[in-house]
């Protein structure tokens, strides 16, 4: 029983001081989800606000890669029970740093979809990791005119590495450097005979006998 106060005293001690957090809860946040329609595809854009805290940024630059993932939930309403999951995406964003060139580069994966840019600025690099623009989630054509659907958004970054004394104990168990809540989107209607207005429409590249309505 002893040796089991000492080693739970211990583990206490190093979470404490540790500069990793046990299913992080921070200032990071993600604002301004946005769905739209655009060639029959629902897609979803979303601000990472926060995101880059010192001690991440420090890591960067010090050659070390990070991973920030995006989640991406298209959900159904339901009115006496849990809202239904329909589909799901994850976008990666991998940051890593030439201490000898100084500069950053970001991949961007997306499915299959991999692309990779060289940047030279720590701010034009944070930007770009921190938004998601028009990432495709679903075909309108699943949708169905008389259910109302939402997108959930969060964002995670797994610490990279652990300090020994906490991986072998705790290898099990998700450490987080970043973990955002989950931020919705306004609701996506279908409503059927819903007039919607061209200029809209044209906007979110539909036509208007599509009769898509975007509401709160």
């Amino acid at each position: 029983m002893n040796r089991f106060r000492w080693i739970s005293l211990f583990l206490w001690i190093a979470l404490l001081f540790s500069p990793v957090r046990l299913f992080a809860a921070g200032p990071e946040r993600i604002r301004n989800v946005v769905t739209e329609v655009v060639n029959q595809e629902v897609v979803v854009s979303a601000d990472l606000i926060e995101g880059f805290n010192k001690e991440i940024i420090d890591d960067i630059q010090d050659g070390i890669p990070k991973d920030f993932y995006y989640y991406l939930l298209l959900k159904r309403k339901q009115k006496s029970w849990f809202d239904e999951e329909i589909l799901a995406k994850t976008l990666r964003y991998t940051v890593k740093y030439d201490t000898l060139k100084k500069k950053y580069t970001v991949i961007q994966r997306d499915g299959e979809h991999v692309v990779e840019n060289t940047i030279d600025s720590l701010e034009a690099m944070r930007r770009m990791v921190s938004h998601i623009d028009h990432i495709r989630i679903a075909p309108i054509h699943i949708l169905k005119s008389r259910f109302r659907y939402y997108v959930s958004v969060k964002s995670q970054m797994k610490a990279a590495k652990l300090p020994l004394y906490l991986d072998y104990f705790l290898f099990f168990i998700p450490f987080l450097e970043l973990d955002t809540p989950w931020a919705n989107s306004e609701i996506i209607s279908l409503a059927k005979g819903e007039s919607v207005p061209a200029s809209v429409m044209a906007l979110r590249g539909a036509t208007p006998s599509d009769r898509i309505g975007f509401t709160k």
